[in-house]
């Protein structure tokens, strides 16, 4: 009675969220071997059960599903060929016409996919009406000679994206809508006044709730790079700008991921907003790690250690934040990662307040703390039984290694003794750090 209770619970996440799945068969594949050595489980059952639970939620159709998709796109692309080539012969009404056609026909070819049940073509078709009302809009520019404003006309594509997604509902045209909402932010951001492009913000929130209603996991994913591409351009214009320098921008940015990493920490605490919270602490913790490692670079250095007040005040008080949250969920349930990133982004906006004639001794402490840091990142990640994390700080400290390899001894070494060491270097560390990455990663259930 009880597993089929718990069967029964289980089921439908696994059908919802297929990264969960390939979780579960992985899991029993290390479980199953480990109770067949005890025998507890027939060898000769053990491939039989693998194979059912591999086949039990596998996408249907993914192939025909795959079709739709790719002939929708050729869909727009004939049809957009097909009006280039006869544009000039056509008159407007016949122009509107014809778009008006393509556009209603898509939405009808949809809503028929719906009613039979074929969703992936429903979304598919969904996304060629979105791809035919960007077209629509560019041609009437045209036909009307309307001035050419690049950044409105994405933006009304976008818009036109939006209504789409939250009137089918179409996790595809959320995605689209989401991309263009980016290039609208691209395009308009550079020739705005505003040292940031706060326009982004709202447009890009009114993507969240059907997000969110539907768990469209696809859709999350992209809505999360969009915000993070609005953080790196948005640094990086105000780079360009003299705004700040670029220490002080980055300790900003670094200071920004790890309240990030807390918010998705403290999510995860709450079982329906797990699968939320899952990505938004990776991406966090990898932008967070790539801030600081820019930091810890001599040649980023424009020989002082200092920063600007005012960027390094706004730094502490979003660190402040993220040092709430972090405590907070660490005492909560003893979880280390997001306290672990806030005490080296600490040690990284700390350097700030450091005088100039002492700038080598705070770089010396941030690599340090950085390297002290990936490894606690590696034990971390293999306390959760987190992969990403474990492969993640692997990664992370080879690179560091390395580059600490090449800081220290280009001019110290004649060139061709420093390549003949850095090569034997790289394969000693590669093999090292791959076998206790396979060690590691065999513990937490699957051999890499």
């Amino acid at each position: 009675m009880v597993h089929a209770v718990t069967t029964d619970r289980i089921t439908p996440l696994l059908h919802r969220y297929p990264f969960l799945h390939q979780y579960y068969v992985g899991r029993l594949r290390t479980d199953l071997s480990r109770w067949a050595e005890r025998g507890l489980v027939r060898r000769e059952d053990v491939d039989a059960i693998l194979k059912d639970a591999g086949a039990a939620d596998r996408a249907p159709g993914s192939l025909p599903n795959l079709l739709a998709l790719l002939g929708a796109v050729l869909v727009a692309a004939g049809a957009l060929l097909f009006l280039a080539a006869n544009w000039e012969g056509m008159g407007r009404i016949a122009k509107l016409a014809v778009l008006s056609a393509a556009l209603w026909g898509a939405h009808a070819a949809s809503y028929a996919a719906l009613r039979v049940r074929s969703d992936q073509f429903a979304e598919a078709m969904m996304l060629l009406g979105v791809a035919l009302f960007g077209a629509g809009i560019m041609l009437i520019g045209q036909i009307y000679h309307l001035s050419a404003d690049p950044p409105a006309g994405v933006l009304l594509w976008a818009l036109g994206a939006i209504v789409a997604a939250w009137a089918w509902p179409s996790q595809l045209a959320a995605c689209g809508a989401l991309v263009l909402i980016s290039l609208w932010f691209t395009l308009a951001a550079p020739e705005s006044p505003l040292a940031v492009y706060l326009p982004f913000l709202p447009v890009w929130a009114a993507m969240l709730p059907p997000i969110l209603r539907t768990r469209w996991m696809a859709a999350y994913h992209v809505a999360l790079a969009s915000a993070a591409w609005f953080v790196v351009v948005t640094l990086v214009m105000l780079m360009s700008e003299d705004a700040g320098a670029s220490e002080d921008l980055l300790r900003l940015g670094s200071a920004l991921a790890a309240l990030f990493l807390t918010a998705g920490s403290l999510l995860s605490a709450l079982v329906p907003a797990v699968p939320f919270a899952v990505p938004l602490e990776r991406y966090a913790l990898t932008g967070a790690l790539a801030a600081v490692s820019l930091l810890a670079l001599p040649s980023f250095h424009d020989g002082r250690a200092a920063g600007d007040p005012w960027w390094s005040g706004m730094a502490a008080l979003v660190l402040l934040a993220a040092l709430a949250g972090a405590v907070f969920r660490w005492r909560l349930a003893s979880d280390r990662l997001a306290l672990g990133a806030v005490v080296l982004v600490a040690v990284a906006v700390g350097c700030a307040v450091v005088p100039a004639e002492h700038g080598w001794l705070a770089l010396a402490a941030l690599n340090l703390a950085l390297v002290a840091a990936l490894i606690g990142l590696i034990a971390e990640g293999y306390r959760r039984d987190d992969r990403f994390v474990v492969n993640l700080g692997f990664l992370a400290f080879a690179l560091t290694i390395l580059r600490l390899y090449f800081d220290t001894f280009w001019l110290l070494f004649d060139r061709s003794l420093f390549f003949m060491v850095g090569g034997l270097l790289v394969i000693a560390l590669g093999w090292i750090l791959e076998r206790k990455r396979r060690h590691l990663i065999g513990g937490l259930g699957e051999a890499a």
